[in-house]
């Protein structure tokens, strides 16, 4: 499982994280929603931790690396300093990128790539490292419409604990059994996606007039 309990993070004098407790099960796929700023970023990092993968939002871009080398890099945890590869880490990285929708960029530099296939390369180095958890920050930035659904159906398949934040809430409503809504660094929200994403509470979180949801959001049963 993963836990926060009153955890409270600070950068240069200001408050991030304000007294936040969370605890996610084994095997729960939950979104973290929010306006810039409101501590989404910053509660991934936190739960960060032996047995959990943490994939950045920004990949870096100028590794002279290929995408089979830099996605290998998830295998790090399983390789001694002295010991190449084995069959299986091979085998590992290539369904990672094929489970990424990646494989056809494995021989290309990281350098020579887009934004969307180098966030699509860092879902793939999670998914490679074989880790019980995942931690997303916006696995769907610089996506398009296709890219984004592929990766729907991808995280609603793993047998993980997968927990990403994301900005656009019907990606948060479609393949998250939970969604944790953050505002000035505290969670104000914690439940079923029919439950929390409604017009009040998002409302009071982004401080602005709500008047409808999205409309693939599933209806409250």
């Amino acid at each position: 499982m993963l836990e926060l309990v009153d955890r409270t993070v600070r950068y240069d004098g200001r408050v991030a994280l304000d007294r936040v407790s969370l605890h996610i099960d084994d095997g729960e796929r939950v979104a973290v929603c929010g306006p810039n700023g409101a501590g989404k970023s910053t509660l991934l990092r936190a739960l960060a931790g032996p047995g959990a993968v943490f994939v950045p939002q920004q990949t870096p871009e100028d590794l002279a690396l290929t995408a089979r080398a830099f996605v290998m890099l998830g295998r790090t945890a399983h390789l001694s300093p002295w010991r190449r590869p084995a069959p299986a880490d091979h085998a590992a990285v290539a369904r990672a990128l094929v489970d990424a929708g990646a494989a056809h960029l494995a021989d290309r530099r990281l350098d020579a790539v887009s934004g969307g296939e180098r966030r699509r390369l860092a879902v793939a180095l999670a998914l490679a490292s074989g880790a019980p958890h995942l931690l997303l920050d916006e696995p769907g930035a610089q996506l398009d419409f296709v890219q984004r659904r592929a990766l729907q159906a991808l995280l609603a398949s793993l047998d993980r604990t997968v927990v990403a934040t994301v900005h656009e809430l019907p990606f948060g409503s479609t393949c998250f059994t939970r969604v944790v809504l953050m505002s000035r660094g505290r969670i104000v929200a914690d439940g079923a996606p029919a439950d929390v994403l409604v017009p009040d509470r998002l409302a009071a979180a982004w401080q602005c007039a709500v008047s409808a949801l999205p409309e693939i959001l599933p209806p409250r049963v």
